[in-house]
């Protein structure tokens, strides 16, 4: 049985969310790896997800509906549908929803949980 049918493989976990539907709740919708996070937040005009500088992770996000304003690295952004963001480690984030609805999806690096880099021999 491969792994993408396999419900218990943690591996391979499938991202839980309804984002399309109007009705679907604001929240975050995430799936946690041992490198990885990868999710999909709805928002509501003025919600916000804010991150402080941290072990964060490069974070690479797209807008998959709405508006949202990205302040991040000390620079501001505003982001529409299809547009997207490389925002690099250990920079606070903060993404504000500027549109009557919106949803990201948003994918982090833990650095906390990387493998030590193996040198190579020459």
């Amino acid at each position: 049985m491969s792994s993408l049918s396999n419900p218990t493989d943690p591996h391979c976990q499938p991202l839980q969310t309804d984002w399309q539907n109007p009705q679907a709740a604001p929240g975050m919708h995430t799936v946690e790896g041992q490198h990885l996070n990868i999710g999909i937040g709805v928002f509501r005009r003025g919600q916000h997800s804010e991150v402080p500088q941290q072990p964060q992770g490069e974070e690479v996000a797209t807008v998959l509906e709405g508006m949202f304003l990205v302040e991040a690295a000390g620079e501001r952004y505003e982001l529409s549908p299809g547009e997207g963001i490389i925002i690099p480690p250990n920079e606070p984030r903060r993404w504000t929803c500027q549109s009557e609805r919106g949803a990201l999806y948003r994918v982090i690096t833990r650095l906390d949980q990387l493998p030590p880099v193996e040198e190579s021999v020459s």
